[in-house]
């Protein structure tokens, strides 16, 4: 039986000199209760938005607009009433009749029965869409026009603009030119909004980025506000820049598995990195001259670089395969102090480090210099000169020590091989792992499982009784014929410490042996920086 009559919520006034607004979100479902006071929607003009408050307690009986439409002020919202009130629907619809005419006459004087349906052009040259939407669009650089609206007469919603930025539709043709280079809008976009960018999701970023013309490849990350500003941009799988990193450049172009730590600051006019490169937290680059014309940063594979290092690369700076960069270094391109007129030294030139060397903690490294390949510079050293290929060099300045390394004879080798697997099996055991040794064996019961790792210096085939029947068997050899490693069984795991590479589905032990030889300078192919799945 009815009982009562329904009150209409309206869009009030707002204050504001627009006569229309946008009904963005609804706060109460139909049939909820609600409090004096209690916000039941939001509107938005194209300046701000709106709390719709109820002006005493009710229920909220039906909505009348939904999310996205746009309406006149004092259109009614929703039929309102008191706790255990019914209507019926002709009461209802004699009432929305009552409010009907003068509606659309004020309707029609605004303008707002013009817009465009979801299948025609815009009349006015204006594309319809919510202020959020327009907002949204403007921020990430998408063209309103090109993006299908689902609201009311095509009313483009804050939704469709996040699915068009999500689905990597192709931009409008302002860039992406097919070789990684962004489109200029965009580009200044980042620079203007960068902080609000930062804050979107590490997917989303990625998705606009690509979108508007960078070139990345899978499993990449960005951490919360980090920021990219290139030009052109080609990043490979597993890239990652931690958070609140920041790389502006001319020319990036990072190889597979580059991890940048958080706080990173990169200023650099070229930059080339290589594959699985590690730069850990709070490194700098940049400084004097880092977008002069000459300005370059290249960066082989497999290398290092430690926390709080400072690399200046206002001339080339070059980094070959498996660099190690010790914390707190700094490697300058140029110098800087007194007047060169007067005598003062004053220069710029680049810095090249070759392949396999190691830059201790501290150091400083002045323009010019070249290290050469498997060269080590000693913990807090200066070096003004060059070093020559394989030397150790230490001091301030640093001088000619003796060599980086010394000679192995083959039973050298095999001794530290097996110097190595014993100190593996007292790793395992100080973490609580049963394991056991058997001459060139080492065995580990985990769960009921056995694990077995054997030694044979030069196999010329596989051991008898290959695996014992373990659930996981490593097979470490010193050198590996390559027709052995070509037929190993897949059920097994070879590695050959000659030419520093594994074979297998990894396990536990696998994985913990191949993280221990890496902490040791002892890089298998395929390598990363850190292996996971181990017990280590």
């Amino acid at each position: 039986m009815e009982s009562g009559m329904p009150d209409f919520l309206f869009v009030p006034y707002l204050g504001t000199a627009e006569k229309e607004v946008v009904l963005v979100d609804w706060l109460l479902p139909e049939g909820s209760s609600f409090a004096k006071g209690q916000p039941l929607c939001v509107v938005e003009t194209l300046k701000a938005s709106f709390e719709i408050e109820a002006e005493r307690a009710g229920v909220l009986h039906r909505r009348l607009v939904g999310e996205g439409e746009r309406v006149l002020l004092q259109t009614p919202l929703a039929f309102l009433g008191e706790e255990g009130e019914v209507f019926s629907q002709a009461t209802l619809d004699r009432m929305l009749e009552a409010r009907r005419e003068p509606q659309e006459a004020e309707k029609k004087e605004s303008g707002l029965e013009e817009l465009p349906s979801k299948n025609s052009g815009p009349k006015s040259g204006k594309v319809p869409a919510a202020p959020a939407a327009r907002r949204k669009a403007r921020a990430l650089g998408l063209d309103l026009a090109s993006i299908p609206g689902t609201g009311p007469s095509g009313l483009i919603r804050l939704e469709d603009v996040l699915a068009a930025a999500q689905s990597g539709s192709p931009h409008d043709g302002s860039g992406g030119q097919g070789d990684g280079r962004l489109a200029p809008d965009f580009l200044a976009f980042l620079r203007a909004e960068g902080e609000s960018f930062g804050r979107l999701s590490s997917e989303f970023r990625l998705a606009l980025y690509r979108k508007h013309g960078a070139i990345i490849g899978p499993s990449a990350t960005l951490g919360e506000g980090a920021l990219i500003l290139a030009e052109r941009m080609v990043l490979g799988s597993g890239f990652h820049l931690g958070a609140g990193g920041r790389i502006e450049a001319e020319d990036l172009v990072c190889g597979d598995l580059v991890q940048f730590g958080p706080r990173l600051r990169l200023r650099c006019r070229k930059v080339r990195i290589g594959s699985n490169a590690y730069f850990a937290p709070d490194v700098e680059i940049g400084g004097g001259g880092a977008m002069d014309p000459e300005a370059e940063l290249r960066v082989g594979s497999h290398g290092f670089v430690g926390e709080h290092v400072h690399l200046n690369p206002c001339r080339p700076l070059v980094l070959g395969d498996e660099v190690v960069v010790s914390r707190q270094a700094s490697l300058m391109t140029h110098s800087f102090g007194l007047d060169v007129l007067q005598g003062y030294p004053n220069r710029f030139a680049g810095i090249r480090i070759e392949d396999c060397c190691q830059i201790g903690i501290s150091c400083t490294l002045f323009p010019g210099v070249r290290m050469g390949r498997g060269s080590i510079l000693l913990s807090g050293s200066s070096l003004v000169t060059d070093v020559p290929e394989g030397r150790l060099f230490g001091g301030v300045p640093a001088k000619d020590m003796k060599a980086a390394r010394r000679a192995l004879s083959p039973e050298d080798r095999s001794r530290l091989i097996r110097e190595l697997l014993e100190e593996f099996g007292r790793q395992l055991r100080l973490r609580g792992l049963p394991c056991g040794e058997e001459g060139d064996s080492l065995l580990c019961r985990v769960e009921g499982r056995e694990h077995r790792l054997d030694y044979v210096e030069e196999p010329t085939g596989l051991p008898q009784a290959a695996g014992g029947g373990a659930a996981e068997w490593l097979l470490v050899a010193s050198q590996v014929p390559e027709e052995l490693w070509e037929t190993f069984p897949g059920d097994g795991i070879l590695v050959d410490l000659g030419r520093k590479r594994i074979k297998g589905v990894l396990g536990p032990m696998a994985s913990s042996f191949r993280e221990f030889l890496r902490k040791r300078g002892v890089r298998l192919e395929p390598r990363t920086w850190t292996y996971e799945g181990g017990w280590l």
